[in-house]
Parts: C-alpha cells; sequence; structure tokens
C-alpha cells in the first residue's frame, strides 16, 4: 500500500482502540463483523460504523482497498456503502465502513412477498449497483457473493454490502486463487472451472431475480426446467435462462444489457401477469377426484435445503420458533387439564362453562400469539405457495385470535353472572 499521510496518523492513535462494539453482527472462522462507535477523547461518540476483522490468512478483503482508493479519489457511488479506513492490525485486515440502515432484501420480499412488482422495483437498481463494481474501476470487481442477504434496502435505495471474496479481474487469469460463495446463487466458474468475471456476477443476478419473483432459494434443478415456475412470467423464463446458462459465454456479456433485457420483458410479462387465460396443464396435473395433490418436488428435500441456506438471522428465527411452540404445547397441555381441576370460586362452575372459559379463550389466546411472535421465514421457504404465510396475513389472524380469546372470557363471566354462579 503507497505511503498515506492519514493512514500514518490513525495509526499513531492506535486507532483499533478508539471503538466501542455495540454489537457483534457476524463471526466466522475467517471474519468477524461489528457494529461500532468512534469514542473521542472527551467520551464523545460517533457512530454507528460497521467494522470487519478479516483473518490474513484468508486472502480476502482487497476490494475494500479498491473502493477506499477510489472514494478518496472524490468518487462517489450510489449503491455501495462509504469505506471509511482500511488497514493491518496483528496481521488482519480491519475494514470500518459505512452502517447501511434497512433491512436485506430476503427480508424485503418476507414482508412484501415474491412478485413481479417487487422485481421492477429492486432488481434494475441492483445491476446499477454492480454495474458500479464492474464499470467504475481500472479493473472490473467482481463481486461473487450477490444473494438477497448482501443486499439492503430502505426506503428508495438500494445498497450492495459485503465484499469479502470480492476481486479485481485479472486479465488473462485461467482461475481464481480462492473458490468460495453461496452454492445456491454462485456460477460453477466460481467452485473451479475457471476465473470469475462480469459474467458470473450476471449470473448470481439471474438467481437473485428468480428469487424476487419466487421467494424460493434457487437449485440446479430450476435452470434445467427452463424456470418453468408458474410464479414466474413466461417473457422472463429466456432473460433468466439465459443469465443463467451454465456455460459464461451464453450469458449476458454484461449487467447492463441484463438489465436491458428484463425491462424490455417487463411490459409483455406484466400483461402476461394480468391475463385472465388459463395457464396450460400438463398431463400430470390430472389426477383422479379425491386423490391428493402431491407437491412439487420431495418435501424432505425441501426442508433440507431451507435449513442448508440458512443465514445467521434466520437461525436465530429457527431457534425463536422453536422456543415460542414449546410454550404454545406447555400452555395446551395446562389449558386441557384446567377445566377438570378448578379451585376456589370456580369450584361450583359447571364443566361446560368451564370448558369454554379455559378453552375457547386459552387456544384462540395462545395461538395468536404464536401467530403473532412467529418468525415464519423457514417454513415459507419449505411450502412458499401457502397462503397464509404471505406477508402480514399470519400476524393479522393472530391479533384476532387475541382479541376473540379476551372476548371469550367476558363472554364466559356473563354466562355464569346470568346462572348465579360466583365470578
Amino acid at each position: 500500500m503507497e505511503h498515506d499521510p492519514l493512514a500514518a496518523y490513525l495509526d499513531a492513535l492506535a486507532r483499533d482502540d478508539c471503538y466501542r462494539v455495540a454489537q457483534v453482527l457476524k463471526t466466522a472462522p475467517h471474519e468477524t463483523t461489528e457494529v461500532v462507535y468512534f469514542v473521542g477523547a472527551n467520551a464523545a461518540e460517533l457512530g454507528p460504523f460497521v467494522r470487519k476483522r478479516i483473518s490474513g490468512d484468508a486472502s480476502m478483503g482487497d476490494a475494500y482497498g479498491h473502493l477506499l482508493a477510489a472514494q478518496r479519489a472524490g468518487r462517489r457511488f450510489r449503491h455501495l456503502p462509504r469505506i471509511y479506513d482500511v488497514h493491518e492490525s496483528d496481521g488482519d485486515l480491519v475494514v470500518v465502513m459505512e452502517y447501511v440502515a434497512g433491512r436485506t432484501l430476503r427480508d424485503e420480499v418476507y414482508e412484501r412477498d415474491a412478485s413481479l412488482e417487487l422485481a421492477r422495483r429492486w432488481f434494475p437498481l441492483l445491476c446499477d449497483g454492480v454495474s458500479e463494481l464492474h464499470e467504475q474501476f481500472p479493473a472490473p470487481i467482481i463481486h461473487r457473493d450477490l444473494k438477497p442477504t448482501n443486499v439492503v434496502v430502505g426506503g428508495e435505495g438500494l445498497t450492495i454490502i459485503d465484499f469479502g471474496i470480492a476481486r479485481a479481474f485479472r486479465d488473462g487469469a485461467e482461475s481464481d486463487t480462492s473458490h468460495f460463495g453461496t452454492r445456491s446463487y454462485a456460477p460453477p466458474e466460481q467452485f473451479g472451472f475457471r476465473q470469475t468475471d462480469v459474467r458470473s456476477d450476471v449470473y448470481a443476478l439471474g438467481m437473485i431475480l428468480y428469487y424476487l419473483l419466487t421467494e424460493k432459494d434457487p437449485s440446479p434443478a430450476v435452470t434445467a426446467e427452463g424456470f418453468a415456475d408458474p410464479a414466474i412470467p413466461a417473457p422472463l423464463r429466456p432473460v433468466l435462462a439465459r443469465a443463467c446458462a451454465f456455460d459464461p459465454a451464453v450469458r449476458f456479456s454484461s449487467v447492463r444489457e441484463l438489465k436491458e433485457a428484463f425491462l424490455a420483458a417487463c411490459p409483455s410479462a406484466e400483461s402476461h401477469a394480468t391475463s385472465a387465460i388459463a395457464p396450460r396443464r400438463s398431463s400430470s396435473d390430472f389426477r383422479p377426484a379425491g386423490s391428493p395433490k402431491i407437491p412439487s418436488g420431495r418435501f424432505a428435500s425441501r426442508v433440507r435445503g431451507a435449513f442448508a441456506t440458512l443465514d445467521s438471522s434466520e437461525t436465530a428465527g429457527a431457534v425463536w420458533d422453536a422456543v415460542i411452540l414449546l410454550l404454545w404445547l406447555l400452555f395446551a397441555c395446562v389449558l386441557t387439564t384446567m377445566p377438570f381441576a378448578s379451585e376456589g370460586s370456580y369450584a361450583s362452575w359447571p364443566t361446560w362453562l368451564l370448558m369454554f372459559q379455559y378453552w375457547v379463550f386459552g387456544y384462540p389466546f395462545f395461538t395468536g400469539l404464536l401467530f403473532v411472535l412467529a418468525d415464519v421465514r423457514i417454513v415459507r421457504r419449505v411450502a412458499p405457495s401457502a397462503w397464509l404465510l404471505k406477508g402480514s396475513r399470519l400476524r393479522a389472524l393472530g391479533v384476532i385470535l387475541v382479541v376473540a380469546g379476551v372476548l371469550s372470557v367476558a363472554v364466559s363471566m356473563a354466562l355464569a353472572d346470568a346462572l348465579g354462579l360466583p365470578v
């Protein structure tokens, strides 16, 4: 790295000791990501910032230095975070950057549901952000880990994050030095076939577009079937097929070309999506009356696939769901026995009224709380077509059940009073 007077001055301040860690976002063998605040001499704080400490043995993080150099040279990016500091400490690379407020693209799809409208809102901006990486540096920077959790959206803005495995393209190289990436979204060449280039990010963007339209993590079978999911408008299927072709030579040559193809297909895709004509049904869709419908794919493989691609927040959500489900089962067991073991003023109540008091109140009330508090992302990935799990419908039903449970208490008390029973 060239001599930088500012960097030398910051080194003299023992800059790593000037930060207070507020939260650890991610811990991995090769990287730790934290939310930090800069603490001044008078104890005043500035922040929040994101600080990454990347192991020197991992040969990662070079892209942060390229971003910092470009930003110090006066370049501004609409869809990339601001880098404030890149330095080495105890053999590790330390990066301090802008804290980007918002939620990940995965959470955005979870809240608003996958749709062509959502894809039209975010996909062009995402293409613009990746184009900044490819077009505004001396050598294109290949992100290599584009996925819904590495895109933050908020308001009308979009920011691409996590450049740990990003690298500058090296003309003439036959392969990458390291093989990383999230398998659902990374192209074949990223796992040893050849060097990654801008078309590798094109592949990942195609898979993200598939996710925006279906809320399903992609798999090799998706490509093999020509993206024939009913949720994907027919005019967009050739766009996806070309973007995600196995051979990079078949793909769009640039992200800009992919964006133009997407926008060109959108008007006809929108008319296709709103058409009243029923989709063509294959012979496998016809079955004898009364026979059960067999879901596409094996259920067990769906479950394995859902858990295989969990990020840290989804893992915490799955643990939370398990805890509240166990509590619900505990309350259900207690409620089942309470009408038969009443004491005090309720001892004189008839059994049918006690059943009404405890069961009509308790089951809806605690089930409603379960629905309101649950993080159903894992269930949605196993059963993405479940109507009840879309958007805020489950929470709305939960609120209705809680209110119904509370009202049932008033009804049971009124009944007891009308019967002259103690309340």
